[in-house]
């Protein structure tokens, strides 16, 4: 029997694992299984916490398709919160992801639920910009400015802009960016997911930096269908820096189940 815990940031779900536990990682099947809504645990992607060496921990954070991925921003900060749940870290951490290192910082609200604060990459400012950018905040984006996100039909269109030529091979993740009054409203099609996510942590990075582009504010309170989130950076010549993801991370509930791993 493997114990799990379900998390969710902001709407974005993860099956959490305690590296420490497992001899091996689950495979592509494995995982497709576990998070599928109906025959198994269901979530958006599953994460693996582990111990590393300069760290206080490793995330290795997978889709819910198996395919490995660079990072996560919601998977980063329920991670945090994971490791501190664990007894694994405190509340405030140095922590390795696939596209490098980060640091967090956890506050606890109530037993279940914390808010946690983390760094993000440096991101490289695209030389093209307008209704359609391309920017990677760990993980590629593509970033489309829309009057009303509400009226987009996100599943399908993001769906097509994903399998269209440029993007059929390695995918991308398609944000449809509305810019209002000191707020940002995001909704995100996620590759790997192959659908649209209550929220994505390094979405709403990338239409933060889209957005710090187009009107020089460089703090944004995004609201997902999920939840809110925050994102502050500085723009530094050719990138932004100091680059922090703000939001909740809660615990479900957990478990235990069979399986061919450990």
């Amino acid at each position: 029997m493997i114990k799990f815990f379900k998390f969710h940031g902001t709407g974005n779900d993860f099956i959490m694992l305690d590296g420490r536990e497992l001899i091996s990682l689950p495979t592509p099947d494995e995982i497709r299984h576990l998070c599928h809504r109906q025959t198994g645990i269901g979530a958006d992607g599953l994460i693996i916490v582990k111990p590393v060496e300069g760290f206080d921990f490793e995330m290795i954070y997978f889709n819910a398709d198996g395919s490995l991925a660079t990072m996560c921003g919601n998977g980063a900060r329920c991670a945090v919160a994971f490791s501190f749940l664990t007894g694994q870290s405190g509340s405030e951490v140095t922590f390795k992801a696939g596209d490098g290192g980060h640091t967090g910082i956890l506050q606890p609200l109530t037993d279940n639920n914390w808010m946690v604060e983390i760094s993000m990459s440096n991101i490289n400012i695209p030389d093209k910009t307008g209704e359609f950018t391309e920017i990677n905040t760990g993980t590629p984006h593509l970033v489309i400015l829309t009057q009303d996100t509400d009226a987009v039909n996100v599943p399908v269109e993001g769906r097509k802009i994903r399998y269209s030529g440029p993007y059929r091979a390695n995918g991308i993740n398609v944000n449809f960016l509305g810019i209002g009054e000191g707020r940002l409203k995001v909704r995100t099609y996620e590759k790997g997911v192959e659908d649209e996510t209550l929220s994505c942590g390094t979405g709403v990075t990338a239409c933060a930096a889209v957005a710090a582009l187009k009107t020089g504010i460089n703090n944004w309170i995004i609201e997902t269908r999920g939840g809110l989130l925050e994102v502050k950076l500085k723009k530094n010549i050719n990138i932004f820096e100091n680059v922090r993801l703000k939001g909740p991370a809660t615990m479900v509930f957990c478990g235990e189940f069979t399986g061919s791993f450990p």
